[in-house]
């Protein structure tokens, strides 16, 4: 029984379907009537039912067999029965006036399969491959030379900031353009070799090429494909290129960093950017020449005790305004330092980490400035103490310290130098500095005494002494010799130099000090150079020791400055053989041994700040206290002394807080020995600046991975510009600028499957799909030359079926004659057909 249906309508318009001009083969001789000319197909003389009358009859643009257009106005039935309507078209494919279309094998190409080489497709991906290929290779190279950026300002550099932004958005335009040219490559290599002429042909396994640089999970869900066409060329070629985007298009974990949490994504611009984008990294060590401004001569009290900061001005307090400010920024600085160095040997003992005897593995002298510079210094002209005391037969403690020279962090900063700062570089800057500088260094020599050795330097002592504890500092006695006098000798003299044979005048003490005191003296003028402490111990061995302490600018160091957003550091690099930038391997005739005379001002504050001469009336001071505790071992059986390995000297201690003062004094001092300028008290009136060597480490924008395994991503780097100029090559070797259309791609395989012939090669592929042995089918892109028809059959199916006759595919190249013996002529599609077919380029051979 017959069922009432509704009209469907087609998806296109009336006018369309009806009004469409059929589409007719190239015709020179405008003969329509002779069936020899003409190149559309002539309708079969078999009667055949409604229903295939009706798919022969009506299509997008195609004629009927009467060669004219189907009349407007005829219509259908609108109600069929149910056997009738199995045999229609589909509803979706009908309208009330005009029949569905049966398949048809007359589809003459409308548009040259052969683009022009101006046209707009061969142009884009000429410029692309050219972009790809060129900046890939710039990408490499950068990657290579690894330049840095803003290390040291240059008002011509590029920024870090942009080269960061340009190169991100060169390494994201080179993402585009690689993957655009690959996939490119692919359907060109593989198009032209399913029209050329004897060539392999083309298989499924290699039309999925494409998927897997688009796609590259496609591998895994498809693996079959990669059975059939991973080991060719091409898809060797294929392949490197799916993995390099498989690499940049992985997301990585996320990482974390404090409270801040930074996604990375690894696509192509990262893969690039990683090697070739600034990023922070340490540098090599650069020899470079940098200048420091010079205020004053070393040790200069006058010009710190001016410069010394307090809120109290001269004219408030005119008399002790410089040296009371002077003396707390002693006892802040001397005290800082000595607590911390205490620390450190208290953890060592503690936790039993004995130290030895030899000063070279104790603790060495450390501090700080500023709040936020470490500062650690150097034993040097290390003496054994042991031997020492055998040969002088007393305890002598003899310890020389040296410091860095302070006025290399300001030379650091200097703008004049153009050293980048940790905040100028985001607070992530960081850069180490070695300069070839004199170091200031302290001596301290203490040696042990008993009472009657001491007492031609005891006033108290002496005959006739009127001895006043409170007055003996600050207005010493008349009686006591002055220069030009030489004064008493004594068993010390060839110890520490006095006499008129070394230039050095003995100092006086008031009186003999009390156990756990220490006191000065005060008679050292010039050409005295040091200043003396004397102190009586808690042992019997030695029962007094008398202690000097001078300092000189020494050679045989250079000066380390590293600063980062976190802190800085300040260090020397002393007697080290290795040293290039040690000062005294460039000045031979450096003066090691000149001991400056105008340290023991500095000296002297600095003692009385620090409770030093309390003992001149019985203070008991606890610093004076715990270095009284300071004594070296005595070893009663052998009758010498050492460093014991569980306290510090008397020695060591009393350097360690004086190494603030070498800082001090070393701050605005010359980088050279000695004094060249003229000024007031050796101070300038405006500073001068002065050169120094030096070599540069800086942790600045530079190119290049900062991690030895994003070594790895030079592969990749290397492997896209290799693939780029695979494709850039095939662009101009052999397609010489001409583009044919991609019949991979899924709009044009899909026009020329559905208007080609069925195979039965892909039997039963129709619902789930190609496998086995189907995916490596080859398959041929052939043309009807008497329709300009182009369609893709497989090689083992020879001619097609609906071949009535006419010459197709590869047969149907040759000329064909006509009736007066004339050769046919060929229209300008089939022309192009054989022309593309014959494989002639250069790399026809491969196909």
């Amino acid at each position: 029984m017959a069922e009432s249906r509704e009209p469907e309508h087609s998806l296109l318009q009336e006018e369309d379907l009806v009004n469409a001009r059929p589409a007719r083969s190239w015709n020179p001789l405008r003969r329509s009537s002779s069936p020899d000319v003409d190149y559309h197909r002539m309708p079969s003389q078999n009667p055949l039912p409604f229903s295939d009358e009706v798919f022969r009859d009506v299509g997008l643009g195609i004629t009927n067999p009467s060669g004219e257009t189907l009349p407007a106005g005829k219509s259908r039935r609108t109600s069929v029965s149910s056997a009738t309507s199995q045999a229609d078209t589909p509803g979706f494919l009908k309208t009330p006036e005009t029949p569905a279309i049966p398949h048809s094998p007359n589809c003459p190409s409308r548009k040259a399969v052969l683009q022009r080489r101006l046209s707009w497709v061969p142009i884009t991906i000429l410029v692309l491959a050219f972009y790809a290929t060129v900046f890939s290779g710039i990408y490499l190279a950068v990657a290579i030379r690894k330049p840095r950026w803003g290390i040291i300002n240059d008002q011509q550099a590029l920024a870090p900031s942009t080269a960061s932004l340009l190169c991100a958005f060169f390494a994201k335009t080179i993402e585009l353009a690689y993957v655009t040219i690959c996939v490119a490559f692919l359907g060109q290599v593989l198009s032209r070799r399913a029209l050329t002429k004897d060539s392999r042909g083309i298989s499924i396994a290699d039309m999925s090429m494409r998927a897997w640089i688009m796609q590259p999970g496609s591998m895994i869900v498809h693996w079959e494909n990669l059975r059939y066409s991973a080991l060719t060329i091409l898809g060797s070629i294929a392949l490197v290129a799916t993995f390099v985007a498989m690499l940049y298009t992985t997301a990585a974990e996320a990482l974390g960093r404090d409270d801040m949490y930074t996604t990375i994504i690894f696509d192509l611009r990262l893969i690039l950017s990683l090697p070739v984008s600034p990023t922070l990294s340490m540098g090599p060590r650069e020899e470079t020449t940098l200048a420091g401004k010079v205020h004053a001569s070393f040790a200069n009290t006058n010009y710190l005790a001016a410069h010394c900061q307090t809120p109290v001005t001269v004219a408030e307090d005119p008399e002790a305004r410089n040296t009371t400010c002077l003396q707390i920024e002693h006892v802040g600085s001397a005290y800082h330092n000595y607590q911390q160095w205490i620390s450190n040997w208290a953890n060592l003992v503690v936790g039993d980490n004995e130290t030895t005897d030899n000063l070279h593995t104790r603790p060495d002298p450390s501090g700080s400035i500023w709040d936020n510079t470490t500062v650690t210094g150097s034993w040097i002209e290390i003496k054994d103490a042991t031997e020492l005391s055998k040969k002088h037969k007393r305890m002598i403690n003899n310890i020389t310290m040296a410091m860095p020279h302070g006025g290399i962090p300001g030379a650091a900063m200097d703008g004049k130098n153009g050293i980048r700062q940790p905040q100028d570089a985001s607070g992530e800057g960081k850069y180490n500095l070695e300069a070839s500088v004199p170091s200031p260094a302290v001596n301290v020599l203490c040696v042990g005494m008993n009472k009657s050795e001491l007492s031609p330097l005891v006033y108290s002592s002496w005959p006739e002494a009127d001895f006043d504890a409170t007055s003996f500092s600050a207005d010493p006695p008349s009686n006591i010799p002055v220069w030009p006098s030489w004064m008493n000798s004594t068993v010390v003299d060839d110890v520490f130099g006095f006499g008129e044979e070394y230039g050095q005048r003995p100092p006086v003490f008031g009186t003999y000090p009390q156990t756990y005191n220490t006191i000065l003296n005060t008679t050292g003028r010039w050409p005295t150079d040091a200043v003396y402490l004397l102190g009586k111990p808690s042992v019997s061995h030695p029962p007094y020791v008398m202690c000097s302490i001078r300092a000189k600018q020494t050679g045989v160091c250079s000066t380390r400055y590293s600063a980062a957003s976190s802190g800085a550091s300040l260090n020397t690099n002393c007697e080290n053989s290795t040293n290039p930038f040690q000062y005294d391997r460039d000045h031979q005739n450096f003066p090691e041994g000149l001991w400056s005379a105008d340290y023991k001002n500095i000296a002297s504050e600095w003692a009385g700040s620090l409770s030093l001469n309390a003992g001149i009336t019985n203070g008991s001071a606890s610093n004076a206290r715990l270095l009284m505790q300071m004594m070296p071992a005595y070893d009663s059986s052998t009758g010498t002394y050492s460093l014991d390995p569980t306290l510090p000297s008397i020695g060591e201690a009393l350097a360690v807080m004086a190494g603030s003062t070498l800082i001090l004094s070393s701050k605005d001092a010359p980088y050279v020995p000695g004094w060249n300028y003229s000024g007031d008290g050796d101070v300038l009136s405006e500073p001068v600046y002065q050169y120094f060597r030096a070599s540069l480490q800086a942790v600045g924008y530079a190119s290049g991975g900062t991690e030895k395994w994003q070594g790895v991503f030079y592969v990749i780097l290397t492997f896209c510009f290799i693939t780029s100029f695979i494709c850039f090559g095939f662009v101009i070797l052999e397609a010489r600028g001409h583009q044919i259309t991609d019949f991979t791609e899924p709009q044009n395989l899909f026009a020329l499957a559905m208007n080609s012939p069925h195979s039965s090669r892909l039997q039963g592929a129709c619902g789930g799909g190609p496998v086995g042995r189907q995916l490596k089918e080859r398959w041929f892109i052939g043309m009807e030359e008497d329709d300009a028809h182009y369609y893709i059959r497989a090689k083992s199916d020879g001619r097609l079926a609906f071949d009535n006759g006419r010459s197709t595919g590869y047969r149907g190249m040759e000329p064909m004659d006509m009736d007066d013996g004339s050769l046919k002529p060929v229209s300008p599609a089939v022309d192009e057909f054989r022309r593309v077919s014959k494989g002639r380029s250069f790399l026809a051979k491969l196909y």
